[in-house]
């Protein structure tokens, strides 16, 4: 393509532009154009105008407001009958008894099969399910089973459980067992509640009366005054005077020494 060219002192000369000549990549001769002042100055105004009117019509434009949300419409009075037979209340209550013999049975199955996994599936599943349901059929299991190993196993396991989700029902029940076996699902009980309220395994121990005579409510105050001596000697100090206070208090004091002795 041939660009025009005009004469000078030293003959026919092209005007180039070296620097866009050099961002096209080569020599090559790059023509350039002028455009008068006035020109681009009338151009920005009109640009400037334009952009103006545009705004001061939207401006000025009547908003119209959002419709509102029309309401849903009604619900349709066609509908198709289910084929699946509703259960009446007697039939949910009997379904319900069924289940509940079910657990009972597997419970039982577990403690004659006696494999330790089975009996930890049925003490951790089945059985907290059942007392929370029907607890007077756990209490029926307990009292029908013969005395030895699976009658012991099975009422310890059953105040371990209880006491921690009804500590009034569990408490009661183990009142009405003999003392022998009082005795056996106290203990368990208290130590569960020690495990995370010390305090209220003290009551539960004296109220079920346990702990007192073999030293084990001393020691469990003892490990108590150990992890949390503050706590342990607040509760103390609330109560009444009396020989088996101060047994307990005596046992706070020695814990509070044989801290004081491993730390120096």
């Amino acid at each position: 393509m041939r660009y025009p060219v005009r004469p000078g002192r030293y003959g026919n000369q092209l005007i180039t532009t070296w620097g866009l000549s050099k961002l096209a990549g080569g020599a090559q001769s790059l023509p350039v154009f002028f455009m008068k002042p006035t020109s681009i100055i009338t151009l920005v105004a009109a640009t400037l105008a334009g952009i103006g009117t545009a705004f001061w019509l939207y401006a000025n434009e009547a908003r119209k407001p959002w419709p509102k949300p029309t309401p849903p419409p009604p619900a349709s009075p066609v509908f198709t009958p289910s084929k699946e037979h509703a259960p009446s209340p007697e039939e949910i209550e009997r379904a319900a008894h069924s289940h509940y013999q079910q657990l009972e049975l597997a419970i039982e199955r577990s403690l004659v099969a006696k494999d330790p996994q089975q009996r930890e599936t049925a003490f951790t599943f089945l059985l907290p399910e059942l007392l929370q349901v029907e607890p007077q059929r756990v209490v029926a299991l307990v009292a029908k089973q013969e005395p030895g190993e699976v009658r012991d196993l099975l009422r310890d396991e059953v105040a371990r459980v209880w006491i921690q989700a009804n500590e009034r029902a569990a408490t009661d029940w183990m009142k009405s067992l003999g003392e022998a076996e009082r005795n056996s699902a106290a203990n368990t009980a208290v130590a569960v509640i020690a495990s995370r309220d010390p305090a209220g395994a003290i009551e539960l121990a004296d109220e079920l009366g346990v702990g007192r005579d073999d030293g084990s409510l001393e020691h469990l105050v003892q490990l108590w005054a150990i992890e949390d001596p503050e706590a342990a000697l607040r509760w103390i100090e609330t109560q009444p005077e009396g020989q088996r206070t101060e047994q307990l208090r005596a046992r706070i004091k020695l814990a509070h020494q044989q801290s004081s002795a491993a730390r120096k």
